[in-house]
C-alpha cells in the first residue's frame, strides 16, 4: 500500500532537506487521512454549516440566532472533548495483544461517522419539510434568493475584488494572520506536547480534556464579551484576542528557548519549562 521501496530509492539521490516531504509520499494514506480531519472541522463543520446558516437566516434573526449557534457549538465541543477521554480511557479494560490505539481510532471514527450521518439526515429534513414551509420560510424571499444571478470570477479577478475593497481586504488580512499565529504556535505546542505524552491513547486523554476546557472558556467568553461589548467598545474587545496570544506565545517560546534558565523556577513549582 505505502511505496517503501521506491521512496528509499529517490531518497537516495535527493537532498536530505527532502525527507519531510518524501515521508508524506511514503506514508501517503496517513497524510490524507490527516488533511480530511483538519478539513472537517474547518471545511464541513465551519464552512458550510455557516453558509447554510446565511442562506436561510435573515439580517433580524441573525442577530437573535447566531450567539444560540455559537454557544451550541461550545457546548457539543465540551461533550465532544469528555468523549475522546472515555474513549482514550477504555484502553486499561482491554484483555492483551488488543491494540488499544487501533480500538480508539475506531470508536473516534465511528462517532464522526454517526455525527455525518445525523447532520445530513437533518439537512435534508430541513430541505424537504423547513425551507418549503410558508409558516417557517418567507417563500418569496426565497424565490428572490434563487433568481439572484451570482457573478462568477476567477481566481485572478477574484483577487483583484479583493484587493479594491480595503473592508474585505483587512479582513483577508485579519484571517490570514490569525491562521499563520495558530499554526506558528500550536505546532510548536503540539510537539512538546507528544514529548510529554508519547503514548498516543494518553495524548488522546490530554487533548480530550483540553477541548472540553477550550469549550468551557469559549462559552464564558462568549457570554462576557456581549458585556465587554457595551462597556469597553468593538476595539477593545477586538484587541484581546491578538494580546492573548501575542503574550502567551511569547512566554510558550521563552520557556521553549531558555528552557535551561526557567528549570530551576519551574522545578520549585513542580513541573517543567
Amino acid at each position: 500500500l505505502h511505496p517503501h521501496a521506491f521512496v528509499d530509492k529517490i531518497a537516495m539521490s535527493l537532498p536530505k532537506g527532502f525527507s519531510a516531504p518524501l515521508a508524506i509520499v511514503r506514508n501517503w494514506s496517513f497524510a490524507v487521512f490527516y488533511v480530511m480531519a483538519e478539513m472537517w472541522g474547518s471545511v464541513v463543520a465551519s464552512l458550510l454549516f455557516w453558509s447554510f446558516a446565511n442562506e436561510v437566516t435573515t439580517v433580524d434573526e441573525a442577530k437573535r440566532y447566531y450567539p444560540l449557534f455559537g454557544l451550541g457549538a461550545n457546548v457539543a465541543l465540551i461533550f465532544s472533548g469528555q468523549y475522546v477521554r472515555f474513549v482514550s480511557k477504555m484502553r486499561a479494560g482491554l484483555p492483551p495483544g488488543v491494540d488499544p490505539w487501533g480500538v480508539s481510532i475506531k470508536y473516534l471514527m465511528g462517532a464522526v461517522l454517526a455525527s455525518g450521518g445525523a447532520l445530513v439526515s437533518i439537512f435534508s429534513f430541513m430541505q424537504r419539510k423547513v425551507l418549503t414551509d410558508p409558516e417557517c420560510v418567507d417563500q418569496e424571499k426565497q424565490m428572490a434568493k434563487k433568481k439572484k444571478t451570482k457573478v462568477k470570477m476567477g481566481l485572478r479577478d477574484s483577487a483583484k475584488f479583493l484587493m479594491s475593497s480595503p473592508y474585505i481586504r483587512d479582513l483577508a488580512t485579519l484571517v490570514i494572520s490569525y491562521g499563520m499565529c495558530i499554526n506558528l504556535v500550536e505546532v510548536s505546542w503540539k510537539s512538546k506536547l507528544k514529548a510529554a505524552y508519547p503514548d498516543p491513547n494518553s495524548y488522546s486523554a490530554f487533548m480530550g480534556n483540553f477541548s472540553s476546557a477550550t469549550g468551557t472558556v469559549t462559552l464564558a467568553m462568549m457570554l462576557i464579551g456581549r458585556k465587554i461589548f457595551k462597556k469597553f467598545g468593538w476595539k477593545f474587545a477586538a484587541m484581546i484576542t491578538p494580546t492573548t496570544i501575542g503574550v502567551t506565545g511569547l512566554m510558550f517560546y521563552a520557556l521553549t528557548l531558555f528552557a535551561p534558565f526557567f528549570a530551576p523556577i519551574a522545578a520549585s513549582l513542580g513541573t517543567t519549562p
